[in-house]
């Protein structure tokens, strides 16, 4: 039987927020910034890697692809870095030492390795810059592996701190695998795949425990949609960074990968029922990188001289629409709960 546990507050860090408040003396943008929640994270990931698989899928725009969808996850992001600076003895003391956040503020480094993606093209300079941007993101996103290893895991380990959350924390490395061709870092980022790789097979056990004994709680439910992402992301990371993928491995991980997108699909609508929580995040990216890694698969097959149906293209396509709806969705959801939190902050401070 499935027993509920209580989730820690991943909307924002109201105990923080009152004793600040009493202190008085703070302008409405530092009153605001403490109350953005780091999941957002995972919609900037969501929306900068639909814009590189659009530009995958359209080259002779990808520039313009690229640009508008930087733009676009920078004015959430952007908020992110701010509240990181602002305050940071609330990153550091309460969304760090939660075990729902501080596995999922990893997005936070992905989405700067998927920027570094897109700003190497643009020239020697910039390419040089987006090395060391990846560089940069890839030793954070290690020594936050460390973190949460070290706090939830070695120290005090318990069932009912583990979440699928903790898929993005210790497997979400593999960005920097999916990335690494725009970087020219193949090598490192191939190293990178079967680390996580590794980490994707101990964390599906104890993931999978949890949910099987525990039931979420209502905060965390939409972070379900995160199964969908390891696999997959798996595959473009393999595929990406590897100078020879081996297609019947790429082939096992596609149907595993199929097979947990319809999972979290058969789960969607009820999921979908839950009222507005920053873990609905987790409804962008995983989905976007299923069609990630169904295109590059299907075109690591093709390549390869297999015989793919056209249908699987077909799918692909589907695919890619319904991560995009999804994307703008959530994109949406996530606009107008930052107009409600500015209206709250003004409120406060009145």
């Amino acid at each position: 039987m499935n027993t509920t546990v209580e989730a820690p507050d991943i909307a924002s860090n109201q105990s923080s927020l009152d004793k600040e408040r009493n202190e008085g003396h703070e302008s409405r943008m530092v009153s605001y910034h403490r109350s953005v929640p780091l999941p957002k994270g995972g919609l900037t990931l969501g929306v900068l890697a639909l814009g590189a698989l659009l530009g995958t899928l359209f080259p002779t725009a990808s520039a313009w692809i690229h640009l508008l969808f930087a733009l676009l996850a920078l004015s959430f992001f952007v908020t992110i870095i701010a509240k990181c600076l602002i305050h940071p003895a609330i990153v550091l003391s309460e969304d760090m030492s939660n075990p729902v956040v501080a596995p999922v503020s990893a997005t936070v480094l992905m989405s700067l390795m998927q920027y570094a993606s897109y700003l190497a093209p643009l020239g020697t300079g910039a390419h040089m810059i987006a090395v060391a941007l990846w560089y940069f993101a890839v030793s954070c996103n290690i020594v936050l592996m460390v973190h949460i290893t070290s706090r939830f895991v070695i120290r005090a380990f318990t069932l009912s701190n583990v979440y699928p959350t903790w898929f993005v924390g210790f497997v979400g490395i593999v960005v920097a695998s999916s990335t690494s061709q725009a970087v020219g870092q193949q090598p490192f980022g191939l190293l990178i795949f079967w680390c996580g790789f590794v980490l994707y097979a101990l964390t599906f056990v104890v993931v999978t425990l949890r949910m099987f004994r525990l039931e979420l709680p209502e905060a965390a439910k939409p972070s379900f949609c995160i199964y969908a992402a390891p696999m997959s992301l798996s595959i473009a990371g393999y595929t990406t960074a590897a100078s020879n993928p081996n297609t019947m491995l790429v082939l096992v991980m596609l149907v595993c990968a199929q097979l947990l997108f319809v999972m979290v699909l058969l789960h969607l609508p009820k999921l979908l029922r839950t009222p507005f929580v920053p873990s609905y995040a987790a409804m962008t990216f995983p989905f976007v990188i299923t069609a990630t890694a169904l295109y590059k698969a299907l075109t690591l097959f093709r390549s390869a001289g297999w015989a793919v149906p056209s249908w699987l293209f077909v799918l692909q396509g589907v695919e890619t629409v319904f991560a995009a709806v999804m994307v703008l969705y959530v994109l949406s959801l996530f606009a107008g709960y930052a107009v409600r939190q500015w209206r709250n902050s003004g409120e406060a401070l009145a």
